[in-house]
């Protein structure tokens, strides 16, 4: 692995446990007892073996998939029928990945994991709203998953259609001005420093990154979460190389 790659660094950014308003709606959805009236008579299974016990072990277990995947030795694990059946009672995932809805990073070939072990929550850009907020936010404050990550990558289309627009000034009711206005605070934080058009793009991802998880930890959802054992970290994926590198 390269300079570049995922490193088990511990740094964590976001930590806790608490309430989502989503959450009761998503736990009933997933068939978990609520413990109130009308809660499914199915419950959640028993956290299984194995399962990283915080957020640093989680964090290792994606270097370690990452690594296979990017080496070119993927194990696929988690695909036995036996697992889907297990989880039809509930599940425990250990990781959150927020990222691109772009087709080539999808996390659970990225970090070579299997069926139950990742939340994914995907939108053009990693752009957020509360909405977004709620649905990264349910797997800490539901189920207990230790580790969130926020995942940007090499090419990332949204991020260049923003930083074409906002520098050509053209902003004039396209589809997409939603999107371009919400990574234009990565734009705005990377301007000047470059002439060249692909390293402003590639910087600007990259600051999308640390901008959308330092918002999130600025959020109601998680601002009280903040030293309880969740930890929210950036990365970026290389569709180069297969690699992550943590931010």
């Amino acid at each position: 692995m390269t300079s570049k790659s995922l490193i088990s660094t511990r740094r964590g950014l976001l930590a806790g446990a608490g309430a989502l308003g989503l959450g009761a709606a998503l736990t009933a959805c997933s068939g978990e007892d609520s413990g109130g009236a009308g809660a499914s008579e199915t419950t959640a299974p028993a956290v299984p073996a194995g399962r990283p016990a915080n957020a640093d072990e989680a964090w290792d277990l994606l270097v370690e998939g990452n690594e296979r995947w990017a080496s070119g030795e993927p194990l696929h694990p988690g695909g036995e029928p036996s697992l889907r059946e297990e989880l039809v009672d509930g599940q425990a995932p250990w990781a959150i990945v927020f990222g691109c809805v772009d087709s080539r990073v999808s996390p659970q070939y990225v970090f070579d994991t299997g069926n139950g072990d990742l939340m994914t929550v995907r939108t053009a850009g990693s752009t957020f709203d509360p909405l977004i907020v709620e649905s990264v936010g349910y797997g800490p404050n539901a189920l207990d998953t230790p580790l969130v990550v926020v995942l940007g990558h090499q090419h990332c289309g949204a991020v260049t259609h923003a930083a074409e627009t906002i520098g050509a000034g053209d902003e004039d009711g396209d589809l997409f001005d939603q999107i371009t206005e919400a990574l234009r605070p990565a734009y705005e934080a990377v301007e000047g420093t470059t002439d060249d058009k692909e390293e402003l793009i590639e910087a600007m991802i990259r600051a999308n990154v640390a901008y959308t998880v330092e918002q999130l930890a600025r959020t109601p959802e998680f601002e009280p979460l903040v030293g309880n054992g969740t930890e929210i970290v950036g990365a970026y994926y290389s569709l180069e190389t297969g690699e992550v590198e943590r931010l």
